[in-house]
């Protein structure tokens, strides 16, 4: 049975050019594998006769020129097809692509404060929280896919000028921190460690002669444990009157506790505190709204004062970063933010320890304060302050 009529041909030529419907191609393709099937069976059948000695009927030339057409109807039909598919899968992806750049700007500014502000605030208050006395101020860039690129320079303070430490980027998915990159171009920054009050002698004397040895016109950065815990109020006032000025607070969040489960160690490796300087965050300044512009203050701060306002601030910090649980983990390892809270809000805000600068010479002689336990020196710099001798 010849099943090359009229309207099967016009329906393989529609399907060559994919002008048929999805049922009628369905159709067409269940045909078309019948045939397919019809002459595996027939070259089958044919193959056997031959090895019997019987030979096959010869199609004729006419036949032979219309199952090759076929064939090559079929092969181009499944091609066009397949390209077909893929044009449309492709055009799905730049599609996908142009709106999730549109949902990623709708997701990142939405709330007040917005997902934007809060994600850069839980960076920048991991590093003010972890890290003493660094700091970075973050920008960011949404992208497709519900990404969000964010970039800072890492920067300490040495006398009166800050100095760059490195850098920090992170790319968050949504509100997940997927990744995140520390650059340090100072190493010695992440090495820095506190001692915890304690009846254990601690020998600073290299450190001490270190200052000793360093030359008139210089500045310094150094971390200075202390014999006791004090209540932030407290703390400040063993400044008055000195030449150097406390930038970092060490705060007691029960990890010298923790080890004494273990057997006491006075060494404090992950230690965490706050600047002298609150790192405010989205929602604490009052917004003022001008002609041009809006414009955020801040509570003032006093230099040897104020010890609710940053209490209160760092508190807040541990909130904001306890509640960013996960990505606080990855950025300050080693320290259990939920705990430290807990631990903070139940016995108080006490400091141990802090950074300060100031000119070598002075911050030489806080080896004869009483209340001093221990010393490491940070970095050095020329001469570059501004304040009174």
């Amino acid at each position: 049975m010849n099943m090359m009529t009229d309207d099967f041909k016009r329906k393989l030529q529609d399907y060559k050019d994919g002008k048929l419907a999805d049922e009628e191609r369905a159709e067409l393709e269940r045909e078309l594998e019948k045939m397919e099937l019809y002459q595996s069976y027939l070259d089958e059948m044919m193959g056997s006769e031959e090895g019997k000695g019987t030979k096959p009927e010869a199609l004729t030339a006419r036949e032979e020129k219309i199952h090759k057409r076929e064939a090559k109807l079929l092969r181009k039909g499944k091609w066009k097809f397949r390209f077909g598919t893929l044009l449309t899968l492709f055009s799905l992806f730049i599609w996908f692509t142009f709106l999730s750049g549109i949902g990623s700007a709708i997701y990142f500014s939405a709330g007040e404060p917005d997902v934007n502000d809060v994600l850069k605030d839980v960076v920048e208050s991991a590093i003010a929280v972890g890290y003493p006395n660094v700091s970075v101020y973050m920008s960011s860039n949404s992208g497709m896919y519900f990404n969000l690129k964010l970039n800072g320079k890492m920067t300490k303070r040495v006398g009166d000028e800050r100095v760059e430490v490195g850098d920090l980027s992170g790319n968050f998915l949504f509100s997940w921190l997927r990744t995140y990159d520390f650059a340090w171009s100072d190493q010695e920054t992440n090495n820095k460690f506190f001692y915890f009050p304690s009846d254990q002698s601690i020998d600073s004397s290299r450190e001490w002669k270190r200052l000793d040895k360093l030359p008139e016109g210089t500045v310094a950065e150094a971390y200075v444990s202390y014999k006791q815990l004090y209540p932030t109020g407290d703390f400040l006032k063993l400044f008055e009157g000195k030449q150097i000025e406390p930038l970092w607070f060490a705060v007691d969040h029960g990890e010298a506790m923790a080890k004494g489960k273990k057997g006491f160690d006075p060494i404090i490796t992950s230690p965490i505190g706050f600047p002298a300087y609150p790192n405010w965050h989205p929602g604490d300044g009052k917004v003022t709204k001008g002609e041009r512009r809006k414009t955020t203050s801040y509570p003032a701060i006093e230099q040897y004062g104020s010890a609710k306002i940053r209490d209160e601030n760092f508190i807040k910090s541990l909130r904001i970063l306890a509640e960013h649980k996960m990505a606080a983990s990855r950025l300050i390892p080693f320290v259990d933010m939920k705990e430290s809270l807990e631990y903070v809000e139940k016995n108080g805000v006490k400091i141990y320890g802090a950074v300060v600068t100031g000119p070598t010479k002075e911050i030489l002689k806080l080896k004869e304060d009483p209340a001093v336990s221990a010393i490491r020196v940070g970095k050095v710099a020329l001469w570059n302050w501004t304040g009174e001798e």
